[in-house]
């Protein structure tokens, strides 16, 4: 007993230590990011806005239906294998799919390009991008596995910083078009990857293809491309239907809010499911299921504790981001913020404990479950926005969200019995509806303001720790340790 209680306390060390690196790894780009979105929502309009994020829609799924499902492999036999074998096989199927995605894209841009209209600027662009971002994220799926957090952190720095930095030059003054965000991404990203092999030894090897390797890759990533697409798809979809159903502004609208809830609450779940996923990975053998069960429990208490704050902040200040970081003319869709906020809290919370499904390699339950949510997406997309415009989109986006956590934990306990941690979780969402409190009596007094939203959401803030500490969720102990986090 004594044995388990100490493993899970250096599981807990790590989880901080890296939680501590992956949150600079998106506080520093996503802070970036929304500078260019302040700047291109002022630069161009919501229709040029809303074909580009079609195109950026297009390239990640492109990107995550032939690469994702490496992402996944590497992540969990890097830690289990050998190392350089992995990475080696990696680098022969990355070249492979990649001259095959070659060859049908210039086959496809001579066959259709007469029919791309104002989306042609985009193909070569967005294709770049899809290249590149396959590419970087195999890597830094390599450096999770192998918990080597500090050259995630260095990768995702350079990336950002390249990429908003080209984007300013390329689309205000090169090519006085938004093509030149997708370019710079593709760049930066491109950039990353070269500084990646530059920097490290475990990288500099010969591609290979070694049978028996390339199979277990195969048999554990391959089940999954239905759950990846889906992810994908999930994500995008609502991008598509508004386009066919609203036109490119209402995608533009809807696209530049949802930037705005996803760059800010993926700088709390983000590093979170980064830093918890390859730790429980890392601490799976096969017959430690008591282990992982109470990892699971604890780190899904810490996902709630911290989750919820973050969603009720994003929520609580929704007008007020809007207002302040994009155009007047993509403001009124503030409305989907609160929306989506909720949407991304349970789909997060359903990536987390799914990480069961995964380490029992029981993958392909996960691609039946999204294909279906997927198939209840649409089916909810399509009345929602023919009837509200993009505020349907969000909602059939928070109700997908929340049935496929409802399918993973349910999966997951199907695998692992496991203890979710209920009564922090209520306590969390009691915390959060007081600390919500202070912000709603503004809107319902007629009071509110920008600088006044914000002294609210602080006094919300402090408010919500303050009863978590009272009602005895979190300790003195507990108190210690986040103090020296934050430090």
């Amino acid at each position: 007993m004594e044995s388990n209680v100490e493993q899970i306390s250096g599981r807990v060390q790590q989880f901080l230590h890296d939680l501590s690196l992956y949150s600079v790894a998106h506080i520093v780009p996503a802070i970036l990011s929304l500078g260019a979105l302040m700047l291109f929502t002022r630069t161009f309009n919501p229709s040029m806005f809303g074909r580009y994020s079609l195109s950026l829609a297009v390239a990640g799924i492109i990107s995550t239906l032939l690469y994702g499902w490496l992402n996944y492999s590497v992540l969990r036999y890097a830690p289990q294998l050998d190392e350089e074998v992995v990475i080696r096989n990696t680098f022969s199927l990355y070249i492979g799919i990649t001259l095959v995605l070659l060859v049908v894209a210039g086959g496809g841009y001579l066959l259709f390009s007469d029919r791309l209209g104002p989306y042609a600027v985009f193909y070569f662009a967005a294709l770049a991008l899809a290249l590149a971002r396959g590419g970087l994220q195999v890597l830094l799926s390599f450096f999770r596995s192998v918990l080597d957090s500090q050259r995630v952190t260095l990768f995702r720095l350079v990336r950002a910083v390249v990429e908003v930095g080209l984007a300013i030059v390329l689309a205000v003054f090169v090519l006085d078009h938004i093509v030149g965000w997708v370019w710079a991404a593709a760049i930066g990203m491109t950039v990353a990857c070269a500084l990646a092999f530059a920097t490290s030894k475990q990288l500099r090897a010969a591609p290979l293809f070694d049978r028996e390797t390339v199979g277990r890759l195969f048999s554990y990533g391959v089940p999954m491309v239905g759950f990846i697409i889906g992810d994908a798809f999930l994500v995008q979809a609502d991008r598509v239907l508004l386009e066919v159903l609203a036109g490119s502004a209402a995608v533009g609208i809807y696209s530049s809010n949802y930037m705005l809830v996803d760059r800010g609450l993926r700088l709390v779940y983000t590093p979170l499911t980064n830093a918890i996923s390859p730790i429980i990975i890392d601490s799976w053998e096969e017959d430690n299921e008591r282990e992982i069960a109470d990892l699971l429990n604890t780190f899904t208490r810490y996902f709630a504790l911290l989750g919820i704050p973050a969603l009720v902040g994003v929520a609580v200040l929704s007008q007020t981001v809007s207002t302040l970081l994009i155009g007047d003319d993509f403001t009124a869709g503030y409305v989907v913020i609160p929306l989506v906020a909720v949407g991304l809290f349970l789909w997060s919370l359903g990536n987390l404990v799914q990480v069961v499904v995964e380490i029992k390699e029981k993958t392909g339950l996960l691609s039946y479950g999204i294909i279906t949510i997927i198939g209840l997406n649409i089916a909810l997309n399509v009345p929602l926005i023919t009837a509200f415009g993009y505020p349907g989109a969000a909602v059939a986006t928070m109700v997908s969200y929340g049935l496929y956590c409802a399918f993973a934990l349910v999966l997951s306990k199907r695998y692992i019995s496991w203890r979710f941690p209920r009564v922090s979780l209520r306590n969390a969402v009691l915390s959060g509806m007081l600390m919500a409190l202070p912000t709603v009596a503004l809107y319902a007094t007629g009071s509110y303001s920008v600088p006044a939203s914000f002294v609210t959401a602080a006094a919300g803030s402090a408010l919500y720790f303050a009863v978590l500490y009272v009602i005895g969720e979190i300790d003195q102990t507990e108190v210690v340790k986040l103090r020296q986090f934050v430090a």
